[in-house]
């Protein structure tokens, strides 16, 4: 039984291991570790949504304060919007809806 499958085991083991002492570390830092690169990689991609997400957002704001600059600076905007996305309309007018 000496050409066994232990036998042969521990003399590779003898032969390769500060090989596999490194294959193990490697494993260790690149898949298992709280900071792995994995993680690593998965947070960045978090990152950057969210920094598109922050783009987005700021954005919208800037829209949104020119919006309320018009609105505070003229009253035919407000009678715009009035009538674009409300449907109101003057006592003396007529409405005609268009259907979508």
């Amino acid at each position: 039984m000496d050409n066994g499958f232990l036998p042969q085991l521990k003399v590779f083991i003898g032969k390769n291991k500060y090989w596999i002492v490194l294959a193990l570390f490697l494993l260790v830092i690149f898949v298992a570790s709280d900071n792995s690169l994995v993680k690593r990689v998965v947070q960045k991609r978090e990152i950057r949504a969210l920094q598109e997400q922050l783009r987005e957002s700021a954005e919208q704001k800037h829209q949104n304060e020119l919006m309320l600059n018009d609105l505070n600076n003229d009253s035919l905007v407000i009678d715009r919007i009035a009538r674009e996305k409300y449907n109101m309309h003057r006592e003396d007018e007529d409405l005609f809806l268009e259907s979508r």
